[in-house]
């Protein structure tokens, strides 16, 4: 009997730590196992500063996140996503309207008017990992909003 009650235990999925996460920030590889535990691949690299830059994709839309105030062990008190929209046109009225009716997701045109979204999220005060998790649920429905808005 003790036995079944083992193989039963032994076949459970075994889950991700959740709970806080150290102090001082975030770090590109616990991001970076966020996003490969949600589905998204996840590419550590740096930008051209030294500082940590994730390239990811949801399959539709490449982005990248990067990592600011950094400290000497590379947790970052924020990161910021933002991916670019190449193959859509959009206008500067339609960037404002965007920026006027969405609390999550800053949307701009660059010097060459190619659109991009933005999302910045602030870790500098503790994080966990459920709030991570969140936060790219939070990226990746903005990025899906964003894309069916410059559509149209």
């Amino acid at each position: 009997m003790r036995w079944i009650w083992l193989v039963a235990m032994l076949s459970l999925p075994v889950t991700a730590h959740a709970g806080p996460l150290p102090d001082g920030g975030v770090s590109a590889p616990e991001l970076a196992a966020a996003l490969k535990a949600a589905g998204y691949p996840a590419d550590i690299t740096n930008d051209r500063m030294g500082d940590p830059l994730i390239r990811s994709s949801t399959g539709k839309v490449v982005f990248e996140v990067y990592f600011f105030q950094c400290g000497p062990e590379l947790r970052c008190s924020s990161i910021q996503f933002t991916a670019p929209f190449h193959r859509k046109a959009a206008t500067a009225s339609m960037i404002a309207i965007w920026n006027r009716d969405r609390r999550f997701g800053r949307a701009f045109l660059d010097f060459r008017g190619t659109p991009w979204i933005s999302m910045d999220v602030e870790a500098t005060h503790g994080m966990t990992s459920e709030a991570l998790s969140a936060n790219i649920e939070r990226w990746v429905s903005v990025l899906s909003a964003f894309e069916v808005f410059a559509a149209r």
